[in-house]
């Protein structure tokens, strides 16, 4: 018995030597939860749904390389919360995302509506949130936990303006009045507040900028009143529904302004150019991304040729964005070496990447780093048009496609 217990003490002994030598990572995890706070049903959930895409594909590719290395191994769970687009919801699911699903870091929320609230539950459990809205104020509260790495929307309306500016000059009619049609959330106040004060400095007169609810099922009499005043330039700031309504009834109403361009949202969606077929050529909008700049990132190229394959579709402005948010979190996180949300939180906030080639670099930028705010500075924004069915980006120069030329003026004003 004796002896027996020995080489029961020596086997234990070597175990403990072998732990000793081969000790598992800091803050080793069998999995890392990302919680993505997006509209997964209601009037948006077309954006939820190519976000959710994007998202599996790229936790996906984590897990198939081997998970997050620093933490052991750690596989990458994702743990959706269905916000319905609306800002009550919203802060419920991030709070149920947050206390009951134990996520370690937070994507969300699409609309900025949405994402003003939930980002501050976010803050109150100091828990990182990674922020797709544009709304220049969620990263103006003080917060330490809230992080955005692209273009607000002052950058955003900036691009568009100065890249109408720079495209009206090439042709003619010129651009010499504007009205603008934003739904009423936070995002289409915002921007089209920072669009007003755009194309007043560019000297185009604002006949009005008219906040309409959000997701109307009709707009006949904003058509009419903008028609009223025969604007040089259409701005609309909608997601799909809107989007489509407006052109639609842009078009029964026979509204033919010179130039017709969007702040982004549903505009730049595969659906509204499916729906709008011959409607939509001539259309400018803002966007963060396009798949045009793979043509200078052969990466981002094959990442959207996947995606295209995987799902039908490609990237679009917001799964893109998201896709960017993603690889930020993996990326700090295998720097942190834990999943605490302190020490993951500094290491987001310590980002600093300027390779082009790096994951986080989705959305191109000469940097991508964090300022006090949470905000990084280096974000940009691009001008695109609907050409045949297909976006082709024309705005700023140093970016735009060589054989790209602007359609002038929309081509829907002629039909």
């Amino acid at each position: 018995m004796r002896h027996g217990m020995l080489r029961i003490a020596t086997v234990l002994g070597l175990v403990g030597l072998a732990t000793m030598w081969n000790p598992a990572p800091v803050g080793a995890a069998d999995e890392v939860r990302i919680g993505v706070v997006s509209p997964m049903t209601g009037p948006t959930a077309k954006f939820g749904q190519a976000q959710k895409n994007a998202l599996t594909m790229a936790a996906d590719d984590v897990n198939a390389a081997g998970g997050i290395k620093s933490l052991g191994g750690a596989k990458i769970k994702l743990v959706f919360g269905d916000t319905r687009g609306e800002a009550d919801t919203g802060v419920t699911e991030t709070e149920r995302l947050i206390t009951r699903e134990k996520v370690h870091a937070l994507i969300g929320a699409f609309q900025s509506g949405v994402g003003f609230p939930s980002s501050a539950m976010a803050e109150r459990h100091q828990v990182p949130w990674l922020t797709f809205g544009t709304f220049d104020k969620i990263t103006e509260r003080g917060f330490k936990y809230v992080f955005r790495a692209h273009a607000n929307d002052t950058i955003k309306a900036r691009t568009l303006i100065e890249g109408l500016v720079a495209l009206g000059k090439r042709a003619s009619p010129p651009i010499g009045s504007a009205v603008i049609l934003a739904e009423n959330t936070e995002w289409g106040k915002s921007v089209s507040d920072k669009q007003r004060g755009f194309l007043e400095r560019a000297g185009v007169k604002v006949h009005f900028v008219e906040n309409y609810p959000y997701a109307a099922p009709d707009l006949t009499s904003l058509i009419v009143k903008a028609k009223g005043v025969k604007p040089d330039l259409v701005v609309a700031d909608s997601y799909l529904g809107d989007a489509l309504l407006i052109t639609r009834q842009m078009h029964e109403q026979e509204l033919r302004p010179v130039a017709y361009a969007a702040g982004g949202g549903g505009h730049v969606q595969p659906d509204f150019l499916k729906n709008m077929a011959k409607l939509s050529d001539g259309i400018l909008a803002a966007t963060m991304w396009d798949a045009a700049v793979g043509k200078a990132v052969p990466w981002i190229a094959k990442e959207n040729e996947r995606h295209v394959a995987k799902f039908g579709a490609p990237f679009t402005e917001d799964s893109a964005g998201y896709y960017q948010a993603f690889q930020i979190i993996v990326d700090a996180l295998e720097r942190a070496k834990t999943t605490s949300a302190r020490e993951l939180r500094d290491a987001i906030a310590a980002t600093s990447i300027t390779d082009v080639n790096h994951k986080v670099m989705f959305l191109p930028y000469k940097a991508l780093r964090f300022d006090d705010t949470g905000q990084n500075p280096f974000a940009t924004a691009m001008v695109v048009q609907i050409q045949g069915g297909k976006f082709r980006l024309l705005y700023p120069e140093s970016i735009a496609e060589p054989d790209a030329r602007v359609v002038w003026p929309y081509l829907a004003t002629t039909r």
